[in-house]
């Protein structure tokens, strides 16, 4: 009887479907699990006989498909607990150089500083244009730990790089008397003063000085035939700023102030910067003339106007550190012109001049010295970013997804590791966020999408049709006993 057989194929589907359904109730708990379902098919085999009908054999396990919805994602404390919001695998290589995805972010370091699963197995990024921010290269395991930041010296002004200062000058801060000798700066010899840290192209570190004095109007000349003021011959509401280093810092003596680049800054008369400029010392001697036509009398090196350096936005520094003199801009604002009534400049973003205390609001000067990999964090669009113990940040890989037109289709491997097959199409790798690719959650893991609510159910189902497939195989049983006591 072929109803012994309809019933021995019941119970072996209905038995694998057990094994499915219990293979997800195991792994309620397990990280990026994906659940199974199964379908199954009939078996159609015999024809009956005198009819056009054909009689069913029993069944079969059709498919186990994979479901790959959404999991809740779980909050954790490690930065490398990664989860995938949306679509899309991590791309994950092993010892043997052999591709696996996976939903699985718990990853780690190993003792060679790779962010590997928890098999070791090497978790694949690209590399990230510093500038750019673009995802350039092939995929390649990500090595970050033991990572160092190579020193970066003060910029030299260009795109407005080197020191930035916003302070306020007192505007009723007494003349400076004592005549500036940059060869030997003492304290009646300025106003005020800041000091800021720089470094040079070796990493090494340097306190510099910024000196305001302030200047005396000068008159504007006067012309002795129409004897009306010559224009743009006055100085008023004018400063004069230095930059000094320890001589020591030039093979000097230590404690001695040396001043080795200067210039002015001139301001409106409500206290706004209109420009700052560049200086350059000149050597007085016996009849030397001023650019101003005015006679130089001997003494120290006094500073005279210099214009800008070509390429240059902002005065500079020469600080004479090694063989390389290191080149600083000083950025004191934009600046402003009172007179210019389309100028949409404030005059208010760096130094002022106003009634009221001396106050350094903020200085501070980019560059930085040699610095080693203290911590990461990783960024939605799966940018890896590396901060330094010298207060470096940088952007060191970024995670590549991977997805497929069919991800039912990939080979199950275990370990919450997929392979690509005929059936789910070929790897499409990207970049998170993009091109239908999920976003990366840091510090977040995303939990089994196993439903226990309905696997209970399916259970349920599953063992009923097992028992009544068995009820059928007993049934034909005493169905052949009836016809064999039939004999006797």
């Amino acid at each position: 009887m072929f109803a012994l057989h309809t019933g021995a194929s019941g119970l072996q589907a209905f038995g694998e479907g057990m094994t499915v359904i219990g293979a997800n109730i195991a792994n309620v708990n397990t990280v990026g699990y994906k659940s199974s379902r199964v379908t199954f098919r009939d078996l159609l085999a015999t024809n009956i006989a005198g009819t056009n009908g054909k009689l069913g054999k029993g069944v079969r396990l059709g498919a186990v498909q994979a479901d790959f919805s959404q999991g809740n994602l779980r909050p954790t404390t490690l930065a490398t607990d990664l989860a995938i919001e949306g679509n899309g695998f991590f791309t994950i290589r092993d010892q043997l150089g052999r591709q696996f995805y996976t939903r699985a972010g718990n990853f780690q370091f190993d003792k060679e500083g790779f962010l590997v699963t928890t098999d070791g197995a090497f978790v694949m990024v690209r590399d990230v244009d510093a500038i750019s921010g673009d995802t350039t290269g092939f995929a390649h395991p990500a090595k970050l730990l033991g990572l160092t930041s190579p020193p970066e010296s003060t910029g030299d002004g260009s795109n407005r790089t080197g020191v930035k200062i916003t302070a306020n000058l007192d505007a009723d801060a007494d003349i400076a008397t004592v005549p500036f000798d940059p060869t030997n700066v003492q304290t009646d010899m300025y106003n005020f003063s800041t000091t800021v840290t720089v470094t040079d192209r070796n990493g090494g570190e340097h306190t510099m000085t910024i000196l305001f004095r302030k200047e005396q109007d000068q008159p504007p000349q006067i012309d002795p035939a129409t004897g009306l003021a010559v224009p743009g011959t006055g100085v008023k509401n004018r400063w004069s700023w230095y930059g000094v280093s320890d001589a020591s810092e030039f093979g000097g003596v230590q404690g001695s102030l040396v001043a080795t680049s200067g210039g002015f800054i001139r301001f409106s008369d409500d206290g706004r910067m209109i420009a700052a400029t560049n200086g350059r010392f000149v050597q007085p001697a016996a009849g030397q003339i001023g650019p101003d036509g005015e006679l130089i009398p001997p003494g120290p090196p006094i500073l005279v106007e210099a214009g800008l350096e070509e390429g240059a936005p902002v005065p500079q520094v020469t600080l004479p550190y090694g063989e390389i003199p290191l080149v600083v801009g000083i950025d004191f604002g934009l600046g402003s012109n009172p007179d210019d009534l389309t100028d949409n400049r404030t005059g208010l973003d760096g130094i002022t001049q106003f009634s009221s205390d001396f106050n350094v609001t903020s200085i501070e000067a980019d560059g930085h010295k040699a610095g080693n990999l203290e911590d990461i964090e990783i960024e939605r669009n799966g940018t890896i970013v590396g901060t330094f113990d010298n207060g470096d940040s940088q952007s060191l890989a970024r995670i590549m997804l991977t997805k497929f037109a069919s991800p039912e289709n990939l080979l199950r491997r275990g370990e919450t590791l997929y392979e690509e097959s005929i059936a789910s199409g070929r790897a499409i790798h990207g970049n998170p966020i993009e091109g239908g690719l999920g976003s990366v959650r840091s510090r977040n893991l995303e939990r089994s999408n196993v439903d226990l609510a309905r696997e209970f159910v399916a259970m349920i189902e599953t063992q009923r049709a097992f028992q009544a497939n068995a009820r059928s195989i007993s049934t034909s049983d005493e169905m052949l006993n009836d016809l064999v006591s039939m004999k006797r």
